[in-house]
């Protein structure tokens, strides 16, 4: 039988590139040689794209870009071509087909649909749902905003503009008498930890929302409800939707940050029955409501009586110790198996 040729491209031009190193480290060695022909494609800090031929301990520690055997690369997006183009240093060019395309880019520009817009352009198949659906996961607000009014439950929230700093004394004071403190703040269009802090009061909302547009022009200032948080992974496509296993994560924040802090992950925590079904439910919905495609982590935070769905994660990390992979664990997958699950899928996935 044929090798999938499938890429898998990581790194990046965000805050997020070392993390996505390391989600590429795991993903590119749990990729079996027997049935696989792998071709790592790395965009560099400063957006450079390259087809990097060397040992992946290279890409865990950084030092990929710097190795003379990398060359230009990019993905086409001419049909016939299928796959990627390799440009060498005397201007000769090279196709590479593409059975698949796993991204490990995480954050602003991996997650928010211009790659996946340039993979459906080109009709490669990819694990990853369609490019609006990754917008509208990557835009906190937009999420929130599509998610209420399909009648989910989100946290009650606040946005604050750029140009509010204008006005931003009027603007806390509207925010404060819709939220109450502590409040979470973060920029919109961003992973969750950039630019993301905890505020207890007006002088701190105002420096948290100054972070905030410094990485994007929207923020996104959320309640921030004491209670549980919990994981789920969903899989597939509109019409075979898989669960996983649930998953808890218990967080210990340094004061006035939503960034440095201590986790523990454990599966299978103990949950009502009727907890339990309003998450599964939650999450299947959501997954056909988004019209997702590939896989997504799910975070819901139980306060109360309430089961809010917090965030949602396109591109979940991939490392062993990842919550996605752990779940999958839970669920009777080997990491191994939980890779080849994922390809199965996007190979699967209409494009």
């Amino acid at each position: 039988m044929a090798k999938i040729r499938i890429a898998v491209l990581f790194g990046g031009v965000t805050k997020d590139h070392k993390v996505s190193l390391m989600s590429a480290y795991s993903l590119l060695n749990a990729l079996s040689r027997d049935k696989y022909d792998v071709t790592p494609i790395g965009i560099t800090k400063v957006g450079r794209w390259l087809y990097f031929p060397g040992s992946y301990e290279e890409i865990k520690t950084g030092k990929w870009e710097e190795s003379s055997d990398c060359c230009s690369a990019i993905i086409s997006p001419d049909r016939l071509h299928g796959g990627i183009i390799t440009i060498m240093s005397d201007g000769t060019t090279a196709f590479k087909r593409i059975d698949v395309v796993i991204s490990a880019l995480h954050g602003k520009y991996g997650e928010c649909g211009r790659i996946q817009g340039l993979l459906k352009l080109a009709k490669i198949p990819y694990l990853d749902c369609d490019p609006e659906t990754a917008a509208y996961c990557m835009d906190k607000a937009m999420t929130h905003l599509i998610l209420s009014a399909g009648g989910f439950d989100v946290p009650n929230y606040a946005l604050m503009e750029r140009s509010d700093m204008n006005i931003i004394d009027e603007k806390i004071a509207e925010i404060e008498k819709k939220l109450r403190y502590p409040v979470y703040v973060s920029a919109s269009s961003c992973s969750s930890s950039i630019g993301a802090n905890i505020v207890t009061d007006a002088a701190e909302l105002k420096s948290a929302a100054k972070i905030a547009f410094s990485h994007h022009h929207t923020a996104v200032v959320e309640e921030d409800l004491t209670g549980r948080t919990i994981e789920c992974a969903v899989m597939g496509g509109s019409y075979d939707i898989e669960t996983t296993t649930l998953g808890e994560v218990v967080k210990r924040f340094d004061v006035n940050s939503a960034v440095a802090y201590t986790a523990e992950f454990t599966l299978d925590p103990e949950l009502t029955d009727e907890q339990e079904d309003r998450i599964y439910d939650t999450a299947r919905r959501v997954f056909r409501t988004l019209n997702f495609k590939g896989c997504a982590r799910m975070s819901f935070r139980i306060a109360g009586d309430r089961v809010m769905l917090r965030r949602i994660s396109a591109i979940p990390g991939f490392t062993p110790e990842s919550a996605m992979m752990l779940l999958m664990k839970g669920s009777g997958y080997d990491y191994g198996e939980a890779i080849d699950r994922l390809v199965s899928i996007a190979i699967d996935g209409d494009v």
